[in-house]
């Protein structure tokens, strides 16, 4: 008669290379074995070695979206933008100069500055300015 040792876990089935390529795909493994770490060595290799162009993402300078820039409205003067103080400080000292510029790139054409308003908060500090770009 012969008997087994309860204690001794019975010997994982043996698989072929298209088992093994299955557990593979389907994540079978358990942590800690062999075969995880390959599967997690194989997505850090791709992760760090393959080149951003391969996905198309590039990074996008000068644009300033989100509340820096606002479209408002459009009338005969022309269309009216919203657009952030702080922002036009960073590009020149002169608001019209740097809201043209602002406005160009963000656009993706130059523009011609119809008018420009500043609006100050309650302590006189200029936080905004309406732009009236001519089209």
């Amino acid at each position: 008669m012969n008997r087994q040792d309860a204690s001794v876990p019975p010997a994982p089935p043996r698989r072929g290379l298209g088992g093994t390529l299955k557990g593979f795909v389907l994540w079978q493994y358990e942590r800690g074995s062999w075969q995880y770490d390959v599967m997690v060595g194989l997505i850090l290799v791709f992760v760090l070695l393959t080149p951003s162009r391969y996905f198309h993402d590039q990074p996008v300078y000068g644009r300033h979206l989100g509340g820096d820039i606002v479209r408002l409205d459009a009338d005969a003067n022309g269309t009216r933008y919203r657009v952030s103080a702080e922002l036009l400080a960073s590009y020149d000292d002169d608001p019209q100069r740097a809201a043209e510029e602002v406005l160009a790139v963000n656009l993706g054409h130059p523009v011609h500055i119809a008018r420009i308003e500043p609006y100050s908060d309650p302590n006189g500090a200029v936080t905004w300015y309406d732009v009236w770009v001519g089209e």
